[in-house]
């Protein structure tokens, strides 16, 4: 798979999960998170920017990573390339 983040145009390339760990390793402070926290970190920042909420499925790290880039896609926020 592979993507646009629409807005700040990073792409990146992978599965779910390694494109998760590839936005992670972007973002401030998020060194010492855990996927999971990461991922919960982005659903509720982008609950309070855009009055959103994500309905995250799964229970593994690569299942909730490819829940969350299924919603960031189906909500226009990326695209697939």
């Amino acid at each position: 798979m592979r993507i646009e983040v629409v807005g700040d145009g990073h792409v990146f390339q992978g599965t779910p999960q390694q494109i998760l760990m590839q936005m992670k390793s972007l973002a401030f402070g998020a060194e010492h998170m855990s996927m999971r926290e990461y991922i919960e970190g982005n659903v509720a920042n982008i609950a309070r920017g855009f009055g959103i909420t994500f309905k995250l499925t799964g229970e593994t790290d690569e299942e909730l990573a490819e829940s969350f880039l299924r919603q960031m896609l189906e909500g226009g926020y990326a695209r697939q390339l």
